[in-house]
């Protein structure tokens, strides 16, 4: 390699960037550091057994890399926690002296790899639900792809996507939102919908990589929402882990947040920093592997409105108040296909929705004002380039 450092400092802003600059903490040359370490250990660690792996773990015609831990993210972990060790000392070096055990407990805090998102949406998992708005129901046969290299083209975008490509709300209002028709949640309320569906690009017969993106959420709005706009905001995933009073003291008053919810217009579901894919123009989560593809939440205002705690014990994205638990997210991925090459089986359809009971629902409805509640609405397609793929921001 030419430039092992060159390489090692893409290593280090590609896995470790988010977690060194949300630190948040004095760490004087902490990446530089880091990086130091990393391309000292390139030439003759990294690339013999990045080939290594490769060579037993892919197919000698694959480009696609396979999903393992594999050395260059290994390396560059290990290289985070050896320069970690030694910010204390850099820091004395520097003249600046600090309580040890205080330090290092909250520096580690701060640098360590947090896998209770990964976790709880294993937790959250299903099996891919049939519950969508009628709107959608074209959209359960997963977008086409070809299995056999004998079929014939499928239509292309799916039959049914054009009747709401245009819309930015459903016509119907809260009446839109699906009610879940059997299971433990049966009769509750989906408030928000988000689904990926890929179709893998192709060599033998050569087709390009397809994607269908399907966003559905509650929204509170005088008017419709502006074009080009996605119904759903942004929010820190520990709205599921942390009670509001400490995640956001000035939003702990149920009143001033129903009367929020009941005169501004805002999304009132939220995408938030826990999924691999991330909202447009933000960049991808690298930290955490097996992390879920999308985790919704309710707003902040929600919460508050409604006062909803964390619901204690194991489990994965709930909330409740004291009759129970009264709003959670679901998670699924599956509908494993094939690429037409030597790779294994993908799955192609990964998605999340938001479910609230229905008398928090009713109550929910009741402070937004019936004239206000609208089902938000996002749906695309995409076709790559003939010989492209569509990127995957979990890789």
């Amino acid at each position: 390699m030419k430039d092992p450092r060159r390489y090692a400092a893409r290593l280090v802003d590609h896995y470790l960037g988010a977690r060194i600059d949300a630190a948040a903490c004095p760490a004087p040359g902490l990446r530089e550091a880091v990086i130091d370490l990393v391309a000292a250990a390139v030439p003759g660690h990294v690339e013999p057994l990045m080939r290594t792996q490769l060579d037993l773990l892919t197919h000698p015609s694959s480009n696609r890399f396979p999903d393992a831990y594999l050395a260059d993210r290994a390396t560059a972990e290990d290289a985070l926690q050896k320069a970690a060790a030694g910010l204390r000392a850099a820091l004395a070096q520097a003249g600046h002296l600090v309580n040890a055990q205080a330090f290092e407990r909250g520096a580690a805090a701060r640098l360590r790899d947090d896998v209770r998102p990964a976790l709880r949406g294993e937790l959250a998992r299903v099996p891919r639900p049939l519950t969508r708005p009628g709107a959608l129901g074209w959209s359960l046969d997963p977008a086409p792809w070809f299995s056999d290299s004998h079929q014939e083209q499928e239509p292309w975008p799916p039959l049914g996507l054009a009747s709401v490509a245009g819309l930015r709300s459903l016509p119907e209002g809260a009446l839109a939102f699906a009610q879940v028709d059997d299971g433990p949640h049966v009769g509750w309320v989906q408030i928000g919908l988000i689904e990926r569906q890929r179709t893998p690009a192709r060599r033998y017969p050569d087709q390009p990589a397809r994607q269908v993106l399907i966003i559905v959420g509650l929204e509170a709005a005088n008017d419709d929402p502006p074009p080009g706009t996605l119904p759903v905001s942004q929010a820190p995933w520990q709205l599921w882990t942390r009670p509001l009073q400490r995640l956001a003291p000035a939003l702990t008053r149920a009143a001033a947040a129903a009367e929020h919810i009941s005169t501004t217009d805002q999304a009132l579901v939220a995408l938030t920093d826990a999924g691999a894919t991330p909202m447009v123009d933000a960049p991808p989560r690298r930290s955490g592997p097996g992390l879920p593809p999308y985790v919704l939440a309710p707003a902040a205002s929600v919460v508050a409105a409604l006062g909803l705690q964390p619901t204690g014990g194991i489990c994965g994205f709930s909330l409740s108040d004291t009759a129970g638990e009264a709003l959670i997210c679901r998670q699924w991925r599956g509908h494993l296909v094939h690429d037409g090459s030597f790779e294994p089986l993908l799955p192609v359809v990964a998605g999340a929705d938001l479910l609230i009971r229905p008398d928090l629902f009713t109550r929910l409805h009741a402070t937004i004002g019936p004239s206000r509640c609208q089902a938000g609405i996002h749906v695309s397609h995409t076709t790559a380039a003939q010989n492209d793929d569509i990127p995957d921001d979990e890789d």
